[in-house]
This record gives structure tokens, C-alpha cells and sequence, in this order.
């Protein structure tokens, strides 16, 4: 049984238990201080507050109430460490403890969902590699002639996740899961 704190996230109400609690306190008090001589740190503050209550919303579900570590460290992971932000130039990482593994992601490779005529993995791979998807399915037509591209295509577009969640969406397009 683990104990449950009630927070206040920009005017949100949560039950986040002990342990999620210390590791967000954390975090914040080092964006505070990120920010702190800033002229807009309160409203730095006050957004990417808005921000963390977006994303703990959607983690939460209908039959669970309560932010477990788990969830904080997914939602720290999406909006990035302290000193990646901004404010004071200077690398703080006191706010990380051992076990946070936040920050960027490594970058994925996701099959478009708006850009597909057959499977999206040609516009894919083009944001992926940086290209243009023209260039992948000339690629894919050569190879198709050569005599792997068909088989090359079914196994890509098996092995490939359909990018929809927003995340993976921008994450396809920019390397970045970060809004």
C-alpha cells in the first residue's frame, strides 16, 4: 500500500502517490530555479504546468485515479530536462535522481498515417533519412525491378508502427517527441 498525495497542477486536481510526487517535485523546484531570473518565469512555469496537467489527463483512465512513478517519468521524458529549456545557460542535473532516464528520445522509425498511398512507408523512411518521399518510391520501383522490392516493402510495413499518437506523429517528423 503506498501512500497518495493530492496536487494542484495549474488548476487541476491529482492523486499522485509518494514516490511520483518526490521525483515531480524534483523536477519542478530545478525548472524554478531554471527560470527564476527570467522576466516570464512565472509564466514559463505556469505553461508547462498546463502542459504536465495535458498529459497526466490522458494517462489516466476511467477505472485508475492515481500518477504512479511510472507516468512521471513518461511525462518528464516528453517535455525534456530543465536546462534543455532554457532561462539560465548552465547544466543543472541536480533534480535528476538515479533511476531517471528522461530526455531524449532515440530517434524511431514510424510509417506516415497522412501520407500513405499504399502503406506510408516510403514518406516514413523519407522523414526518417530526411529525403523526399519521391525519392524512397523511385528507390522502391528500382528495387522492385531488381527483384527485393516488393518483399522489402511487405517487410517494412509489417515491421513498422503506424505513427498516431500526436508524440509519435511529431517525433516522425522532427526526431523530437517534445512540444
Amino acid at each position: 500500500m503506498k501512500k497518495t498525495i493530492q496536487i494542484n497542477l495549474a488548476g487541476s486536481i491529482f492523486h499522485i502517490d509518494d514516490d511520483a510526487y518526490e521525483r515531480l517535485r524534483e523536477y519542478l523546484t530545478a525548472v524554478e530555479h531554471q527560470f527564476a531570473a527570467t522576466p516570464d518565469g512565472r509564466e514559463i512555469i505556469h505553461d508547462l504546468e498546463l502542459r504536465m496537467s495535458e498529459l497526466f489527463t490522458e494517462r489516466l483512465k476511467p477505472q485508475r485515479e492515481v500518477i504512479n512513478l511510472e507516468d512521471v517519468d513518461e511525462v518528464l521524458e516528453i517535455l525534456g530536462k530543465p536546462h534543455e529549456m532554457g532561462g539560465k545557460k548552465q547544466e543543472d542535473t541536480s533534480w535528476q535522481s538515479t533511476s531517471y532516464s528522461g530526455g531524449r528520445r532515440h530517434r524511431r522509425m514510424y510509417r506516415d498515417p497522412d501520407d500513405k498511398p499504399i502503406g506510408g512507408v516510403s514518406s516514413g523512411l523519407a522523414y526518417y533519412f530526411n529525403t523526399d518521399p519521391l525519392l524512397i518510391r523511385i528507390l522502391f520501383i528500382i528495387a522492385l525491378f531488381l527483384g527485393f522490392g516488393l518483399l522489402l516493402y511487405i517487410v517494412l510495413w509489417i515491421a513498422l508502427p503506424l505513427a498516431q499518437t500526436p508524440e509519435q506523429i511529431r517525433e516522425m517528423r522532427t526526431g523530437s517527441a517534445y512540444f
